[in-house]
């Protein structure tokens, strides 16, 4: 069952539109926007899921995916990003990430489908 969410990318207006949306299915949300934000937030709460973006102003979401992994390996990870490539899906993957979606207009829905998939587990 997911209950808390924890967004991690650096455009704040995508954050708030993702926070929002998940707000009213539910979940409890908390977005981080750069590398020290991130490690306040997951070292001090307990996530089920992260929305995790693989480029960040100040370090890398695969690096991020590494340190995630290392404090949690229930907490499911999907990477999200405008730039995914086939090179990028593989090692996020490797790395433990449960999904990687692309940022587009599709998003949000393709997000829903995954989640639910999760919870079905």
């Amino acid at each position: 069952m997911i209950n808390r969410i924890l967004i991690v990318d650096d455009e704040l207006i995508l954050c708030n539109a993702l926070r929002y949306h998940l707000l009213n299915k539910g979940y409890e949300v908390e977005i981080s926007t750069c590398y020290q934000e991130f490690q306040k937030k997951i070292n001090t709460g307990q996530f089920d899921l992260m929305l995790l973006d693989l480029h960040l102003n100040d370090i890398e979401g695969l690096d991020l995916l590494k340190i995630a992994r290392q404090i949690s390996s229930e907490m499911k990870i999907i990477m999200v990003s405008s730039y995914l490539d086939q090179n990028n899906i593989s090692m996020a993957k490797e790395l433990g990430a449960y999904e990687c979606v692309r940022k587009n207009s599709q998003m949000f829905q393709v997000l829903d489908q995954i989640i639910e998939t999760i919870e079905a587990q």
